[in-house]
């Protein structure tokens, strides 16, 4: 789950491959990505694994 923060900064693609291939630190990469990116909003981040 994500905020509107990180989905209008960051390509769905890069979402999905920054998950798939960094599990681990995801979450930081994509706050990270979307502040580079601009980061005009609050960005949350949610990653679960089930």
């Amino acid at each position: 789950m994500t905020s509107d923060g990180l989905t209008n900064m960051v390509e769905e693609s890069s979402i999905y491959n920054t998950i798939i291939n960094h599990f681990e630190s995801a979450d930081k990469l994509l706050i990270d990505m979307a502040n580079e990116a601009g980061g005009v909003d609050n960005i949350t981040v949610v990653i679960i694994k089930n």
